[in-house]
């Protein structure tokens, strides 16, 4: 016969359980909306990059108003070249860092 101690046993420890996968989706949601302040710069930002190998990428960034094509390796970066005529694709911010929260949001909308 099952006692009414451990079925209110029971109903706290998934109580708690609740309660605690609710406090750290909270407080992860938090902590990214503080890091990502600290990622993003006020005159650099990459418009686009492309992964050319393992470690190698190009990369397109914008700094103070101007645009590089950056060539990165593992242990290097050169700027390869200034764009002159280079303008952002319109409707795409020049900025694409993603928020992760926004991310996990449209991928759970699915």
């Amino acid at each position: 016969m099952i006692r009414i101690k451990d079925i209110l046993s029971l109903i706290l420890s998934i109580a708690g359980i609740a309660i605690v996968l609710v406090l750290t989706y909270y407080s992860t949601r938090w902590l990214s909306t503080k890091t990502n302040l600290t990622l993003r710069s006020k005159y650099i930002s990459i418009v686009d990059r492309i992964m050319l190998g393992q470690s190698n990428f190009l990369a397109i960034a914008e700094i103070d108003g101007k645009f590089y094509l950056l060539g990165i390796t593992e242990k290097s970066i050169n700027i390869l070249k200034e764009l002159d005529d280079f303008k952002p694709a319109e409707g795409e911010p020049s900025e694409r860092q993603a928020d992760f929260s926004k991310m996990l949001d449209k991928f759970l909308k699915k």
